[in-house]
Formats: C-alpha cells, structure tokens, sequence
C-alpha cells in the first residue's frame, strides 16, 4: 500500500512537472522575437525607422536589432548571430542587394525594409519609399533651378538598390531635357565625411559644374560643405534624399536645393505589420511603397 501511494505521488509530481513544463514553453512560444538589420544606425533616418517598428510592436514581443554600419561582411554575420538567437521572422535593410543573397536561405520568413535585394523570391515582402520616384522629383527641381541645361555629377551607391533606384529615376527626368549633361558619376560610402573629399575632386575636375546629385541628405550635406568652402554655393544647386531635419536646415540656409522626403517612421511600423500578419498566415503584399514628396525652400518648415 505504501509503495502504491509513494508511486502515485511521484507519478504527480512527474505530471505536475510536466504541465509546467508545458506552460513555460507555452508562454516562451507567446513571445515573439522579431530580429531587425538595420544598415546604419549613425544615420537619423534609420533611427526613425527603427521608432517606427518599437512603435508598432506588441506588449510582451521583442526586436533583436544589429547595426550593420554599412559593412555587408558585418550585417551577413548580424544575420547568423539572429538566426541562431531563434527570431520568428526577420526584417532587413541590405547594404548590399546583392551581395546579401546567400544569407537568405534561412527557414524563417524574411522582409526587406528601405531597399530590397535583387532577388526577391528569398523575401516575403519590401517595404520601402518610392525611390525611382525620389529620383525622378529632385531631378525635375533641379533641372528646372538650371533653367535646363549644365554640367551636373552624381555621387552614387549602386550596390544597394534602394539607391539605384534613386540614380536611375533621376536619370529618367533629367534625360528628357538634353542640354544637361551628366559628367561624372562615382561610387561613394554614404555619408558626410565621405562625400566631402569626392565632392572637392570633383569641383576641381569639373569648373562648369552646376548641379550634383547625392544619393542621401548626409552625403549631400557633406557635398555642400565642399561647394560651400569653394566659395560656390551660389553657383551649384545640389539635391538628396530622406527630407531629413538636417537635410531641411540645408535647404533653408541655401546650403541645399531639395529632398526628396521619405516617411521612415511609416516604413518602420509598416515593416513591423506585415512581420504579424506573415506570421499569423495572412497574405500581404510583395512590395509595399510608401510615398514621398518633395521639400524646398518652399516647404521645409512643414
């Protein structure tokens, strides 16, 4: 009788720890865990996205978010080291569209934010500004600053796509007006410091020069202030993107002609949203576009 209760209470026990057991898991596999790549956080734009994705995510989930810096070896191994923290879905700005695509092949469902990869049967979803848009707005505000002819420069980054994109809608508007001229065009790690020093060898290649294209507010910004110390800002209009606020003070001290603004907050929260909605098995788009818009001296303050 006794060893009959003694194996009763411990079969009780086993169960009792085993429902516990069950529960945690339970309530462990009720958390989501949403990882994020992001491709450079010293910038403010990604900073904004990434408000917008905190904003957006559920009480109780979790974003496990690794800062690329604009490294495609780096951002590649942030991917391994998330797969291996067991994320749910992962979102990700590539810094590299191409480059990216081997690190794609993961058994989880992955959207790509800002900019998409080359290959987008790896990724449920983009969500992104329209950037070929972008291009086609500053370089309609430029030519028409021009009066429609000049030696205008581009200062590129093709490798991601986001700013291809941008490149190539700026070529689409500024090709129809055949007295100007693209003279130059290179390939530049996005960014003030590293703008700077291509802008001055370019000023000093080209005298005509009148008009650049920066792929971003920083690296128009870093632009600028290499016309600036030429003593030309009078001369050479320059464009970006992202309407960013330091891009905004750029055009309101005259420092720069236009952005064209994206809404990153929006693309944050909306990458967050479709991240639920593939994981509860709806469908969503293949390629959500969040609009942008022009800001000038016009409208810089709004």
């Amino acid at each position: 009788m006794k060893k009959s209760r003694v194996f009763f209470l411990t079969n009780l026990v086993l169960v009792v720890l085993f429902l516990m057991s069950v529960a945690s898991v339970a309530a462990e596999d009720g958390k989501i865990k949403i990882g994020v790549s992001i491709a450079d956080q010293a910038n403010v734009f990604y900073i904004d996205i990434l408000d917008g994705m905190k904003s957006a995510l559920k009480e109780g989930d979790e974003l496990i978010v690794m800062d690329a810096a604009f490294d495609p070896a780096k951002q590649i191994s942030d991917i391994e080291d998330m797969i291996q923290q067991d994320v749910d879905v992962m979102l990700i700005d590539p810094v590299d569209s191409k480059g990216i695509q081997a690190s794609l092949e993961a058994c989880i469902p992955i959207i790509t934010y800002n900019s998409p990869v080359d290959d987008t049967e790896s990724v449920v979803s983009n969500v992104a500004s329209d950037n070929f848009m972008a291009g086609q707005l500053i370089g309609e505000a430029l030519a028409e600053a021009l009066d429609y002819k000049g030696e205008v420069v581009m200062l590129t980054y093709n490798v991601a796509k986001v700013c291809l994109d941008r490149a190539e809608g700026f070529i689409d508007a500024i090709s129809k007006y055949p007295d100007i001229k693209i003279v130059d065009s290179q390939e530049i790690q996005p960014g003030v410091d590293t703008a700077l020093p291509v802008m001055e060898n370019m000023l000093q290649a080209h005298p005509r020069l009148s008009g650049v294209f920066a792929l971003n507010d920083p690296s128009a910004i870093g632009c600028a202030a290499a016309v600036e110390s030429a003593g030309l800002l009078d001369s050479i209009k320059i464009v970006g993107v992202d309407g960013s606020s330091e891009g905004k003070i750029a055009i309101s001290e005259g420092k720069m002609l236009a952005s064209a603004a994206q809404h990153p907050i929006e693309i944050g929260s909306l990458s967050i949203e479709t991240a639920y909605k593939v994981l509860s098995g709806e469908e969503v788009e293949a390629d959500v576009k969040v609009p942008v818009e022009l800001v000038n001296i016009d409208n810089w303050d709004k």
